[in-house]
């Protein structure tokens, strides 16, 4: 009997990728993924005196197993959903083999089977172990035949549910486990409360935490967590204000989520720096805090890399930087002092081409007016705080681009130090005009620091006149008088204003460069209960400027003494915490289970440390004062194969454009979106670029500044799975730069179908029921389906090149 080893369960595309050393020779032994393919194993060399090597040959291995079993699942689907599960059986054996296919389940198992009239399916038997066991009956020729069964089911349940399948011939047998994803319907919402634990002062702290979810957060979609990140930043102080005598690590949140810190796509050049610049923040504080481990170097290495080189597709021809590369009509002057300024940052841990350094700052030198000073902006300015309304470019632009010459040293050079005090002059003569511009103001005042200015206690002095400070020992500035935002937690969205935290982190820069800590304190406690769950903020420009003034803090502030005990306290649920300096940078988190009981939150020991409690839920219903409009219009096509979204999208404050504007929009459960379609999208007026996401179900567009005049375009998908009752599909339509204003909406298929309908298969004629063992059999006459070829297996793989070896296998 060639019965199976157990479920498949190695999945990969790639299984092996490594340096060898210089004898000449290896040999490499593993086991090969589960993967139904050939693997091609090439080699190349480097000497350096000989250069480079290439194997002349590559080797072949052809992964197979005469009979195996394969299930055809979606990316995801929501609860309640009615889809059909296909089984694909594919037989490489010389003869015919009668096989029986079996769905595992159990009362926890997350999903119903369900008959043809649309109910749940009844188990025949109580008292019967196998009670819960749905099963097909199948006849598979041989010589590489495969046929497919259907099992119909629905999810009943949130999170990841297990499919277990087992399929049995008397000659032959195979198993597989894979998890489908099953999600609530309606529009995820996200809440953070972030807490500093003080224990510099006393001995214990005790906090209770509501988590407000509101009346009609959708059933069975909350979750919450309470995640204890390590330690906070404070410093020696004896003064009015008591402060901590501790320590500090204020960058846990952000060593535990480095590549995922702003949940937003990342398709145009000033997005894809959120992958880039957190890394350089973060290397430079372990660095200086000496604790700069092998693996968390690592990792932010990796993603530095990658992210400049990613960036570097998005270079003009002019030596610029723009959010989409040539696509746009010129480069962007402030986008290419943003990127330049973090590729020099960069140039202490990675290589960074020092010729595109110098040919990025002489375009940033061109774009400078010979009379006043000021930097021109002739590119997309899709940050509209950053533009500030002038002709010119505005005070803030040139303000940005001066302190990336001033950053950089820059300064330094003669041919530049005409230029750069002219645009400082320019700075200057216009302090009091931006007076009551707080975004200005604070962008101004710290370039005016790093110049040593002689007008940079002026600056400060008039920041400093806009201060906001709380009660809870936090100071921050807002850029609207009177601007305060409550945390309404009822709202769809609450972050605070991208523009507040960059205001605030601006002024923390300019602190730290004074050395003040006491002041820079009371903005680290506000900018740290700002964050996301992630660490990060609302978008791409006020977290890379959050993180680096808060690690500048962090850099000056870290000490390494301090022990502290936590419990948390869910209903009748505990759970305890200990944060030493050993694992200050290590996430501990614990998953609440009593939703609707209050957290309680006690610690003791000695210093300040950072926690977060995080929540979420679903909701169904839209928001009303919508500063977007789109109308939908769904057509099918193909017998309903094919659908067409017809999407018409627009800014609705009279007289206002909005910042850059993107969509996220979802395919309905069963349906991908067609990738061929992308590049008829970019030819619209105002659509920058498409792209998809999660398996083709996710279409991510991004826009220029939107304002009354609607853009249209269509969305295309196709059906490549037979889900019936189908949810709501959503789609969300924000500005970048202010997320909170955005529209959430959804849209439906017309024509209302059945599973039965859908999928004639999934029911078949002929029924057998064992009383006697509570099982149910159905005989299925299903239809030819595409072959696949391969098996697992172990592969030993010598490999004789030059020198250095460096070894891939690829899926062909």
């Amino acid at each position: 009997l060639n019965y199976f080893n157990g479920p498949i369960s190695i999945i990969s595309d790639r299984f092996y990728w490594c340096f060898f050393s210089e004898t000449g020779e290896a040999v490499y032994e593993a086991t090969v993924p589960d993967t139904i393919t050939s693997w091609v194993a090439s080699a190349f060399a480097i000497n350096d005196e000989t250069g480079l090597g290439v194997a002349p040959s590559t080797s072949k291995l052809t992964v197979f197993r005469p009979f195996f079993i394969r299930l055809n699942i979606p990316y995801s689907v929501k609860r309640g959903e009615k889809f059909a599960l296909q089984v694909l059986i594919f037989n490489y054996m010389d003869t015919e083999q009668d096989v029986t296919v079996t769905l595992k389940h159990d009362d926890g198992a997350g999903f119903d089977f369900l008959q043809k009239d649309g109910t749940s399916k009844k188990p025949l038997s109580k008292d019967s172990k196998s009670k819960n066991y749905n099963m097909r009956l199948i006849s598979v020729p041989g010589g590489g035949v495969s046929k497919a069964v259907y099992f119909p089911i629905v999810p009943t349940q949130i999170g990841e549910v297990k499919l277990s399948v087992v399929a049995q011939s008397a000659k032959a047998g195979d198993a597989v486990e894979q998890r489908l994803k099953v999600e609530p319907e309606g529009y995820r919402v996200d809440r953070n409360i972030p807490m500093i634990i003080d224990l510099s002062e006393k001995t214990a702290f005790s906090k209770e935490i509501d988590l407000q979810y509101p009346h009609d957060a959708v059933e069975g979609s909350k979750r919450a967590r309470v995640d204890i990140i390590g330690q906070f930043g404070f410093i020696d102080g004896s003064h009015m204000h008591k402060f901590c005598k501790s320590s500090g690590d204020i960058m846990g949140p952000i060593l535990a989520n480095i590549d995922a810190l702003v949940q937003m796509p990342y398709g145009c050049g000033e997005q894809n720096m959120i992958n880039f610049v957190p890394n350089i923040v973060v290397l430079r504080y372990l660095k200086a805090t000496k604790r700069a481990g092998a693996q968390i170097e690592a990792k932010a290495l990796k993603y530095m890399e990658s992210g400049y080189q990613r960036e570097l597709t998005y270079r003009r021809d002019d030596n610029s930087f723009s959010a989409f590369g040539q696509q746009d009509k010129h480069g962007s002057t402030w986008l290419t002092a943003f990127v330049v300024r973090s590729f020099k940052q960069a140039q202490s841990f990675i290589f960074v081409d020092d010729q595109i350094l110098q040919k990025t700052f002489a375009f940033l030198n061109a774009q400078q007016e010979q009379e006043n000073g000021a930097f021109a902006e002739r590119g997309e300015v899709h940050h509209k705080d950053m533009q500030g309304g002038a002709a010119e470019g505005g005070v803030p632009l040139t303000a940005y681009v001066f302190i990336a010459f001033l950053e950089n040293g820059r300064k330094k050079h003669e041919h530049l130090q005409v230029k750069n005090d002219k645009a400082q002059h320019y700075l200057e003569q216009h302090l009091n005009e931006i007076k009551d511009d707080v975004y200005a103001l604070a962008v101004v005042t710290y370039a005016l620091h790093l110049a040593k200015s002689t007008k940079k206690s002026e600056a400060l002095k008039m920041l400093e006149a806009h201060k906001i400070e709380d009660t809870d020992g936090s100071a921050h500035w807002t850029a609207k008088a009177g601007g305060e935002k409550a945390k309404d937690t009822q709202q769809y969205f609450y972050q605070p204003r991208p523009v507040d935290v960059e205001i605030s982190s601006y002024a923390l820069l300019t602190y730290m460069l004074n050395d003040d800590k006491e002041k820079g304190l009371p903005i680290v406690r506000w900018l740290s209960s700002q964050r996301n769950a992630l660490g990060g903020f609302s978008s791409t420009q006020d977290t890379v400027m959050a993180l680096q003034a808060l690690g500048a803090y962090a850099e000056k502030a870290y000490s390494p003494t301090f022990n502290v005990s936590i419990i948390v306290k869910s209903g009748a649920d505990n759970e305890q915490f200990e944060v030493t300096p050993e694992n200050a940078i290590v996430l501990q988190s614990y998953e609440i289970s009593s939703l609707d009981e209050p957290l309680q939150i006690e610690a003791k020991g000695n210093g300040v440390i950072f926690a977060q409690a995080q929540y979420s839920y679903y909701r169904v219903a839209t928001k009303d004062d919508m500063p977007f409009y789109c109308t939908k219009d769904v057509r099918e096509v193909h017998g309903g194969n094919r659908l067409q979204l017809d999407l018409c999208c627009n800014y609705t404050k009279p007289g206002q454009r909005s910042n850059m504007a993107v969509a996220e929009v979802s395919a309905l459960t069963g349906y991908r979106f067609d990738g061929d379609e992308i590049g008829r999208l970019t030819d619209i007026a105002d659509l920058q670029r498409a792209e998809l996401d999660k398996e083709d179900t996710k279409m991510n567009l991004y826009f220029n500044p939107l304002g009354s005049t609607p853009v249209c375009l269509s969305l295309f998908s196709d059906m490549v799975y037979q889900v019936a009752d189908q949810k709501p599909a959503q789609m969300v339509l924000f500005d970048y730069y202010d997320p909170e204003q955005q529209v959430k909406s959804s849209y439906s298929a017309k024509q209302v179908r059945s599973l039965q309908d859908a999928c004639p298969d999934c029911w078949p004629s002929v029924e057998i029921n064992d009383e006697g063992s509570g099982m149910t059999a159905t005989r299925a006459d299903a239809s030819n389906a595409a072959t696949i070829t391969a098996t697992s297996g172990v592969l030993r793989l010598g490999v004789l090149s030059l020198l250095i070896h460096f070894l891939t296998l690829t899926v062909v």
